[in-house]
């Protein structure tokens, strides 16, 4: 271990730390010890300290994926470090390094300002970078796994630095290996990202390719910039999604299921309209899978706009369950199964929950 990764640090510990507004959901929740870190050293310190105190680690991103249970045992860490390095720059591409605990929506206008092409299409979505690798978070026709290089961090039941290729992160539809073999016991502390210096749009999803249309129509002689692009998805995502800040939510709070072609097929005789996406290099047993819109399965089951005590499923998007203030962990639990339960009756497909109980 490097020599200044061994110097001792300050610690800010806090105890009964109230996580209520370190959530979207807005779910009360307190946690039993909390600390922010600034540095690798004192992140080291920190994991020393709950080695100690034979304490629990938990890490805390932007709060934006989880589901904050009434008393979290144990330390919970958030990194505070929020750098941009650049590694390397060649013809084509620039490599950056960017500090986990930058604000996501952030670094993506940052790396446009730098002339650094790729993630233009993941703005505004909610989170820090260092939970982008963990979901391999997607929208608009891009994945963020496509786009690192490595990620860095520490295990925290041993305290060793520990990097990962991007075929090493084993990425696939919302998944990554920080989400398999090194669930609760990862923390990632920098991401590096390959982008692209030549921009090339990307606009396979239906509203930024009209958008792109009419602007090549309205604006022959000008070339369609990432910054444009970032306008356009950040327009359409704020007119289907909530702000937070206004009505917690957790975003979309189902993944789209993937399921065998065959079974979509069959779903298609009898509803010729359900949105089927390919999903590439998918199979099992040999069987081609494809990825079908939870949204659209919610919608149909008439859940949209529809509301269950104080959670309620989005009058614009029926993906995204929204909580009223005062709601508790039971009426998130009460309206997520009721969802699953219609879902799975009307289609036989089994829903499953993005955020994850954070205890």
């Amino acid at each position: 271990m490097p020599e200044s990764f061994q110097q001792a640090a300050p610690l800010n510990i806090k105890a009964q730390y109230d996580l209520s507004d370190l959530n979207t959901l807005s779910l009360a929740g307190e946690a039993e010890y909390f600390a922010r870190f600034n540095s690798i050293s004192e992140l080291l310190s920190l994991l020393e300290y709950a080695k100690n105190k034979q304490l629990k680690l938990k890490v805390l991103g932007g709060g934006s994926n989880m589901i904050v249970q009434p008393q979290v045992n144990g330390l919970v860490l958030q990194s505070a470090m929020q750098g941009i390095k650049k590694l390397a720059e060649d013809d084509a591409t620039v490599t950056y390094a960017v500090d986990a605990g930058l604000n996501w929506h952030q670094w993506v206008l940052q790396s446009i300002e730098l002339g650094a092409y790729g993630i233009e299409n993941l703005a505004l979505i909610p989170g820090t970078v260092g939970a982008c690798p963990i979901q391999n978070i997607g929208a608009y026709g891009v994945e963020v796994g496509q786009c690192i290089e490595e990620v860095r961090g520490l295990q925290l039941s041993s305290g060793q630095c520990m990097s990962f290729t991007a075929a090493q992160c084993d990425f696939s539809y919302r998944d990554s290996i920080f989400k398999k073999q090194y669930k609760n016991d990862f923390i990632i502390t920098q991401v590096i990202f390959k982008l692209s210096k030549h921009f090339k749009p990307q606009t396979a999803y239906a509203p930024l390719k009209q958008m792109a249309e009419q602007f090549v129509e309205d604006n022959s002689a000008q070339l369609l910039s990432a910054k444009q692009i970032a306008n356009w998805v950040i327009e359409v995502r704020n007119s289907k999604l909530p702000d937070p800040k206004i009505i917690p939510n957790a975003g979309s709070f189902f993944t789209n299921p993937i399921i065998p072609k065959s079974q979509a097929d069959e779903l298609l005789s009898q509803f010729p309209n359900m949105p089927v996406y390919a999903v590439q290099g998918s199979s099992k047993n040999k069987e081609v899978l494809v990825k079908v819109a939870a949204g659209w399965l919610i919608d149909q089951c008439g859940w949209k706009g529809k509301s269950l005590g104080l959670a309620k499923m989005h009058d614009q998007q029926a993906l995204v369950l929204t909580l009223q203030a005062g709601a508790s962990q039971q009426d998130l639990i009460n309206i997520q199964q009721a969802v699953q339960v219609d879902v799975n009756n009307k289609f036989g497909i089994g829903l499953q929950p993005e955020p994850q109980p954070f205890c």
